[in-house]
C-alpha cells in the first residue's frame, strides 16, 4: 500500500522535477523510498566523484553517498524514506553545481588526446630506433636546424628556436 501511496506522489511530482533535471543532463536512473541513483556524463572523472562524495556527506539528509566515475552515478542513500520535491531538486542542483566547481580541476579531452598522441610518437620513435631516437631528440634536432637556417634571415627568432632546444637537451 505504501509503495502505491509513493508511485503515485512520484508520478505526480515527476514531470516538474524531470523537466529541471532534463536541462541540467542529470538522469534518475532508480529510485525507492530512501535512495536514489543518479547519472550524468559530467560526472565521469576522478576529481568531480571524489567532490560529490565530500558535498554529499555534509547535507543532512543524506545517509550514506557513492560516486562512481566509471559509470558517472551518484548513489545517495537518505536519513527519510521520502523526500520533498523541494528536496530532491535541491539535491540535483548541488550535484550539478558541485560537478561544475570541479571543471576548473579537470584536463580537457584535447589534452589528453594530444598527450596520448605524443606517448605514441614517442614510444613508435624509440621502438624503430632501438632507443636511439625519441620525441625530445627529434624536436631538438629540427630545432637546432630551423635555428641554423633562419639566422640570417630572423636572428631573434633563432635565438629563440636554439633556445628552446637547448631547454629540451638540457631538461632534468
Amino acid at each position: 500500500m505504501i509503495n502505491t501511496i509513493i508511485g503515485l506522489g512520484a508520478s505526480m511530482l515527476a514531470p516538474k522535477i524531470m523537466s529541471g533535471v532534463k536541462n541540467q543532463k542529470v538522469n534518475v536512473i532508480h529510485a525507492t523510498p530512501g535512495r536514489v541513483r543518479l547519472q550524468c556524463d559530467r560526472w565521469k572523472n576522478e576529481a568531480t566523484a571524489k567532490n560529490l562524495v565530500h558535498v554529499f556527506h555534509t547535507i543532512p539528509v543524506v545517509k550514506e553517498v557513492e560516486a562512481s566515475p566509471i559509470t558517472g552515478t551518484l548513489l545517495l542513500k537518505f536519513t527519510h524514506q521520502t523526500l520533498t520535491a523541494d528536496q530532491f531538486d535541491a539535491i540535483v542542483k548541488s550535484a550539478v553545481q558541485t560537478s561544475i566547481a570541479t571543471y576548473p580541476e579537470l584536463q580537457g579531452d584535447l589534452t589528453n588526446i594530444l598527450k596520448q598522441v605524443v606517448q605514441t610518437v614517442d614510444t613508435t620513435l624509440k621502438k624503430q630506433s632501438g632507443g636511439k631516437v625519441d620525441i625530445d631528440s627529434l624536436l631538438s634536432v629540427i630545432l637546432i636546424l630551423s635555428g641554423i637556417t633562419k639566422s640570417t634571415t630572423n636572428p631573434t627568432f633563432s635565438a629563440s628556436l636554439l633556445y628552446w632546444a637547448y631547454t629540451l637537451i638540457t631538461k632534468k
